[in-house]
């Protein structure tokens, strides 16, 4: 899941409130892990190569339509956004000269372009450029997915209902310049133009693919690398960009592989076919012990959690505040934290993650079986039976314990497994009684995080339904507050009525995930989620590089 906000931006350089918490341990050496190929006495070739392998959502790279990260792995290579969030968790200017803060109103955001951008197909982009996408965002059969993210700019609405044409609130000075006008206040909204919803387009070559954009090699940005090649099912490869606006690249060619499942993914790494990848919490225990792998991997924290979704919906049994709390007590996080998950995470005792704004670590969540037992019995449930449809992977993995811990209090909970496609339908449909997934926010922000799941609209469409009044008017405040601290204050407080008074979800833990990396693949970092190619380098000198 994708899914995969930030600060108010008075001044660019206020990154204060987190810097550098996700990927201090991905910067660690790979200096002990090999390839297969190669040899000592090769001195290595003048070509740069990087090797990717990963899943293919086969949903384009079109991140309008998008939410995946996987896709935007690839896309934030090719296409770019005003801004930039770095594998660190710093917002930079990326398209602009500088990071913008609005104005005294808190809804005019002047945005300057830099000089001689180059798309990949040799034109220069322009302030309307800009204009163009965001108009293409907010038309009705574009169907993007992430809209909320920046329907505060004035006429966003009315173009979504289909009763304007144009976005009035994105204005063009001249080829550099240009200003957003909100209808209100969004602190996030600065945040949401370093993402990959936010890649800018060049109008002519996007009009003219048609339907077809961000398909094949109708994918035409101004980003480090370009597409040589695209079959949109087993591979894509990219070529460094030339031209590109903020110097040469490091890398020739990035070379990306789909591969179907988890298991041909890490053997294709073992035999040196491809560089770098994903490493799967459930698979994890696995390659610490595989010679040939543990001493490629690095683990690191992220802004997610993963947790246990309770359908609040009438009829589904889940009703009764008490019995929510007893399913939550009943979890034992810690052993669960240990042993099924082989220490990749840290335990959970509230929503946010400790890296972002808001987070309170003063709370946890007992386990206490008896506690449990009696608040079933106070709230007259016995013998309840749950259904809990989820995919494959780790979330049946840990259901199938949570299975068994719940067996202690009396509920018995059936555990299906749904194909990836056919869940997603069910979750947004609000079909799922229990379920289980990881939400993980684009950047450490807790509107990217809290409003996007529990503000009541859209819990609606996530098989919630969580409807608190009190919790909504918290968070649209934290939307609007231009105070960080109060901003902070004001989601620890949703968080704590969410979890600890309305115990209307069960949070387990915030993960730590793993990637694997051969010892010449230099600055293999993560942000949070997305796998970015930026900074990669290879060291052709390693005599494990192989011969390109």
């Amino acid at each position: 899941m994708t899914q995969k906000g930030t600060l108010m931006m008075e001044s660019i350089s206020r990154r204060n409130f987190v810097k550098g918490g996700l990927a201090s341990a991905a910067a660690a050496a790979l200096a002990a892990c090999g390839g297969s190929e190669g040899s000592s006495s090769q001195s290595g070739p003048t070509k740069k190569v990087l090797r990717w392998g990963q899943s293919n959502a086969k949903l384009g790279l079109d991140m309008q339509k998008s939410t995946n990260s996987g896709s935007s792995a690839i896309s934030e290579s090719i296409f770019e956004a005003p801004l930039r969030w770095t594998e660190d968790n710093e917002l930079v200017t990326c398209l602009l000269t500088e990071v913008p803060a609005f104005e005294s109103d808190g809804l005019t955001l002047h945005c300057t372009l830099k000089d001689g951008i180059k798309f990949h197909d040799g034109t220069t982009m322009t302030a309307n450029d800009v204009k163009y996408t965001f108009e293409r965002m907010f038309t009705p059969a574009t169907a993007a997915k992430s809209t909320y993210m920046y329907d505060k700019i004035v006429g966003a609405t009315e173009m979504l209902a289909g009763t304007a044409t144009e976005l009035t609130g994105l204005t063009v000075e001249d080829d550099t310049h240009f200003t957003f006008v909100l209808t209100e206040p969004m602190s996030s909204f600065v945040s949401n133009l370093g993402i990959s919803y936010a890649q800018i387009f060049p109008k002519d070559a996007c009009e003219a693919a048609g339907e077809n954009w961000g398909w094949g090699t109708n994918c035409i940005g101004s980003g480090k690398y370009k597409v040589a090649s695209n079959d949109d099912t087993t591979e894509i490869v990219l070529e460094k960009f030339a031209d590109y606006h903020d110097g040469e690249p490091a890398l020739d060619e990035i070379q990306i592989t789909y591969y179907d499942d988890n298991n041909t993914k890490l053997m294709a790494f073992k035999n040196g076919d491809i560089d770098w990848c994903d490493l799967s919490a459930d698979m994890l225990e696995q390659y610490k012990n595989d010679a040939d792998v543990k001493d490629c991997i690095t683990q690191y924290e992220t802004l997610g959690v993963q947790f246990v979704n309770l359908n609040l919906k009438e009829g589904q049994g889940l009703e009764d505040v008490r019995v929510r709390q007893a399913l939550s007590l009943a979890i034992n996080r810690q052993e669960l934290v240990d042993t099924t998950l082989s220490g990749s995470g840290t335990v959970a005792g509230c929503w946010l993650a400790p890296q972002t704004p808001g987070h309170d670590s003063s709370v946890t969540i007992d386990y206490n079986v008896e506690k449990a037992k009696s608040l079933m019995a106070e709230a007259g449930v016995s013998n309840l039976s749950l259904t809990c449809k989820t995919r494959t992977g780790i979330y049946q993995k840990y259901m199938t314990v949570i299975q068994s811990y719940w067996k202690e209090i009396g509920v018995d909970l059936d555990v299906q497994i749904e194909d990836n496609g056919v869940w997603s339908s069910d979750w947004a449909d609000g079909n799922l009684q229990v379920t289980a997934l990881g939400w993980f926010p684009l950047f450490a922000d807790a509107d990217n995080h809290m409003y996007t799941y529990f503000y009541s609209e859209n819990a609606a469409k996530k098989s919630s339904f969580y409807n608190n009044a009190e919790v909504d008017e918290l968070l649209k405040q934290a939307r609007v507050s231009q105070d960080q601290d109060e901003r902070a204050e004001l989601y620890k407080q949703a968080d704590h009525i969410i979890v600890h008074e309305d115990w209307a979800t069960i949070p387990l833990y915030w993960p730590k995930n793993a990637f694997v990396a051969k010892s010449y693949v230099k600055n293999a970092k993560v942000g949070n989620l997305i796998y970015h190619f930026f900074d990669l380098d290879v060291d052709t000198t390693d005599p494990n590089y192989p011969a390109a």
